[in-house]
């Protein structure tokens, strides 16, 4: 019998700026593309994955708890994306979100958290979120690497593109931290088999962090001098790739 396709849900917590919505699909496309890439570099044929994107704020999907073999509308695992909104707000939808993490959790459905889903991950599981008191933290930027990280990320340093200035304050038991940045401890966490964050974006590149930082420079959200400085930094290298490629090992694709 065919080995049946792994099932990811990107629960989409907000919509890209126009250049990323039109013409790379949202969340779900740009996300869709980064793990056909990680597919392909890891020779597993891109069919083995099947992904399929909900809109988090107007419902969730259900976890039926299902046979993977029978059941033809099985979630193997969700990726919750980043967004503008606070992970730490009491919007109905986002307290729903952070109650459908915890039910991931206990029907153990694995769960990737990107951003403001790493964010949600932690409040999910009792750790403090708010905002840094550092102030933002933008495009790529290099993070440390935990000794724990070394071994999943398969690299001693990682660059991810970064835009944030909220962060999970502690560090949820059970959980290990795989980077860090000289503004916030805890950019990753992770859990066998279970849970994988990142605060950074794997899926950003130049194009999308340059799209953003102009429109909140000229929105007044971030200071001119940081967003400038993230657009000059913009074109450097990044992980993105790499820690997609670590994300597809978690899942066991």
């Amino acid at each position: 019998m065919p080995r049946k396709p792994f099932t990811l849900a990107i629960l989409e917590c907000d919509q890209p700026l126009d250049n990323a919505r039109i013409s790379l699909g949202g969340h779900t496309g740009v996300w869709t593309s980064l793990f056909a890439s990680a597919a392909d570099a890891q020779g597993i044929p891109r069919d083995r994955l099947n992904i399929i994107g909900y809109n988090a704020e107007e419902g969730l999907p259900s976890l039926n708890g299902g046979n993977k073999d029978v059941d033809e509308d099985r979630i193997d695992a969700v990726l919750v994306s980043g967004s503008r909104y606070n992970a730490w707000g009491d919007d109905a939808w986002i307290v729903n979100l952070v109650g459908f993490v915890r039910e991931c959790v206990e029907k153990k459905v694995p769960v990737i958290g990107i951003c403001f889903g790493h964010q949600v991950v932690g409040r999910a599981l009792g750790a403090e979120v708010g905002r840094s008191e550092d102030g933002w933290e933008v495009a790529p930027t290099r993070l440390v690497v935990s000794e724990a990280g070394k071994g999943v990320f398969g690299k001693d340093v990682i660059t991810l593109h970064l835009m944030n200035r909220d962060i999970v304050k502690s560090c949820p038991s059970d959980m290990e931290i795989l980077a860090s940045s000289s503004n916030a401890k805890i950019h990753s966490l992770y859990r066998p088999g279970a849970i994988f964050t990142v605060q950074g974006h794997p899926e950003f590149n130049e194009e999308i962090i340059k799209e953003l930082l102009k429109m909140r420079v000229e929105s007044g959200v971030i200071p001119e001098e940081t967003g400038n400085d993230g657009i000059e930094r913009a074109p450097l290298p990044h992980d993105g790739l790499a820690v997609t490629i670590a994300f597809l090992n978690f899942l066991g694709v």
